[in-house]
Parts: C-alpha cells; sequence; structure tokens
C-alpha cells in the first residue's frame, strides 16, 4: 500500500477479516452456479480487496471491465479459429499480444490479457466453449460483487477519513520542520537537523496525497458525504508549504557557518510560531488566525525597513544579505498562502 496512514496492526486484521469474508461469500454463490470452478470468483475476490473503499471500489472496476474485454476477445478468438493445438496457439497468440500491447492506452487489458488466457485454455475440451467463457465472467463478477459489498459495508476504511489522518499528521510534521529550519538559520543550534531526505518524505507525502484524493473524487463521492472543497484546499496548502520549506532548506544550507544572529530575529520568530499555528489549524481542518498572522508580517516588513534605513544591513556581504533577503521572502511567502488558504472571509 503508498499510503502508510492506515498501516497498523489493527487495520491489517480488519482486512484480513474482511478479505476472509469475501472468499467466503464469493464461493459460497459461485458454487450455486459452478460448484466446481467456483475458484475464479474466490480469486477475484481476494485480489480486488484493499484497504480503503476508492481502491477496493477501483479494483472491482477495473477487474470487472477487463474481465468482459478479454472475455468478449476470447469468444470472437474462439469463433476465428478451429479447436485444435495449433489453432489455439494462433487464437492466444493474436488476443493476448493485442491485449499487451493495449495497455500502453488502458491497463485494464492487463486483466484482459489473463481472462483471454483463461476463456482460451481452460475451455478447451468443454463442449460448449462460449458458455463456458462466459460462465468465467458470471465468476468473476461474483467475486467483484461480494468484495465490493463487504468493502462498503463491513467495517469501511474511507479514503477521505484516511486522507484526513494524513493531513493532520503531515501538517503537525511541517510545523516542527520549519520551527528547526528557521532556528538554523538563526544560529539557534537544533537537536535534529533537518535533511534533504526531511524534504523528500514531506514532498512525496504531499503528491501521494493528492493521489489518493483523486481516488476519492472518483470512487468515493457517491457513496459518502466528504467535503471535497476542504480537503483540496488543505492538500494545496500542504503542497505549497512543502516547497516553501525546501527552498528555506537551501539556504540554510548553503548560509554561513553558525547561521545569522539576525537583530529582528524576534519578529521572524513570531511570524514563524503564527504561521506555525496556521498550519496546525489547517491540518485540523479549522481556519488559521488570518488577522494576527497578516498583523504580524506587516510588523516583520517594517521592521525590515527600519533596519535597511539605519544601514544596519551594512555588516554582510553581498552574498549574506541576499540570503537573508531570500529566507525572509520564503518565510512572508509562507506567511502570505497560510493566510488565505482556507477561509476567503479570513483574507481580506
Amino acid at each position: 500500500m503508498p499510503f502508510s496512514t492506515l498501516d497498523t496492526q489493527g487495520a491489517h486484521m480488519r482486512h484480513g477479516i474482511k478479505t476472509g469474508i469475501a472468499s467466503v461469500l464469493a464461493y459460497g454463490f459461485a458454487s450455486l452456479l459452478d460448484p466446481v470452478l467456483g475458484v475464479w470468483a474466490v480469486v477475484t475476490s481476494v485480489i480486488v480487496m484493499q484497504m480503503n473503499v476508492a481502491e477496493s471500489v477501483q479494483m472491482c472496476w477495473d477487474r470487472f471491465t477487463g474481465t468482459a474485454m478479454g472475455a468478449a476477445m476470447g469468444i470472437l478468438a474462439m469463433l476465428l479459429f478451429p479447436e485444435s493445438p495449433f489453432g489455439t496457439v494462433v487464437a492466444l497468440f493474436c488476443s493476448v499480444a493485442f491485449c499487451a500491447y493495449m495497455t500502453r492506452y488502458n491497463p485494464r487489458y492487463r486483466m484482459a490479457a489473463i481472462t483471454v488466457a483463461i476463456v482460451l485454455i481452460a475451455s478447451m475440451g468443454q463442449e460448449n466453449r462460449v458458455g463456458f467463457g462466459m460462465m468465467r465472467v458470471v465468476d468473476i463478477a461474483i467475486g467483484v460483487l461480494c468484495s465490493f459489498a463487504v468493502s462498503v459495508w463491513v467495517w469501511p476504511v474511507r479514503a477521505g477519513l484516511a486522507l484526513r489522518t494524513r493531513v493532520n499528521e503531515q501538517s503537525a510534521r511541517m510545523a516542527d520542520t520549519y520551527g528547526a529550519l528557521t532556528e538554523a538559520f538563526l544560529g539557534t543550534p537544533v537537536t535534529a537537523p533537518v535533511t534533504r531526505q526531511t524534504l523528500e518524505h514531506l514532498l512525496r507525502d504531499a503528491d501521494e496525497n493528492r493521489s489518493l484524493f483523486r481516488k476519492m473524487l472518483r470512487h468515493e463521492q457517491r457513496l459518502y458525504d466528504d467535503d471535497t472543497s476542504l480537503l483540496d484546499r488543505q492538500i494545496l496548502a500542504l503542497e505549497q508549504c512543502a516547497r516553501h520549506l525546501q527552498s528555506m532548506l537551501d539556504i540554510v544550507l548553503d548560509a554561513r557557518e553558525g547561521g545569522y544572529a539576525l537583530i529582528m530575529a524576534p519578529e521572524i520568530r513570531a511570524v514563524v510560531s503564527a504561521s506555525r499555528t496556521a498550519m496546525l489549524a489547517i491540518g485540523q481542518g479549522t481556519a488559521p488566525d488570518a488577522a494576527t498572522l497578516r498583523r504580524l508580517m506587516d510588523d516583520a516588513e517594517q521592521r525590515l525597513e527600519e533596519l535597511r534605513a539605519s544601514g544596519a544591513t551594512k555588516r554582510f556581504t553581498a552574498r549574506e544579505l541576499a540570503q537573508v533577503f531570500s529566507f525572509f521572502h520564503c518565510v512572508q511567502h509562507l506567511g502570505e498562502d497560510l493566510r488565505i488558504a482556507l477561509a476567503g472571509e479570513n483574507a481580506d
């Protein structure tokens, strides 16, 4: 599973129980139609059962449509080629090769290729090969329906809930990372320095949020009532924060040894503290205190202008001055993005 928020012992135990229930249901219903070959229903139920509802629904749809396409091609191949070893080999080669090529346009053709092979080979010697092929589609449909029903109605693990948990956890990690980067830039020793690997994890998690969100929109929106607009804004805010933090890390790694003991460090820390509070609020789905954040940002901007006017910045070399301004610029933009992230009425 690419999404590890639900990767706990309890979640996997429930997933195991659900998969077992789905396989038993599939075997029971398929046995009513075909006591011997109901195995395809059971195999399908195990394949399509995923950790959350969105991924299960996607797998159910992909498995069923791919099976339908493969069965249709398998039946067509039966009608076009004679039932002989040579005819079966030619039919298998043509149909499977076609499906494999078509995966460049749609990954469901991979499942179609599997179904073609099953229909062509397993039906050899059967009295009614076309009927045999159709029964395999019915078996697979039974497995799909059983897994879908269990996924939705037995301990449903919704991608939307998993996503909200991920966003909340990631916002706390980003807030801690932001604080550590700021203190490192201001010359304060930190117990756990931020590394490029830290930011790579944050960026990867932000990208995975978007992928999971798309699955939720596509496969869960009709089943559950989620505030997708709020989730979209939360995900976007974290994506922006992660990229600002990446820019800050580049500046910190390139800064002079020991960082910068800036006169306006209190103003920068105040903005960063308010921004970290806003990050946590965004992760919890609440509106940040935009008015306070804006006031602190204005105070910091005014303080910087005062220092520039007094000539206090002349003690820096051109490179050092560029680094200080660049870091402050990142702090400003991150705060501005947080300020307007969720509530339009608070962005005035």
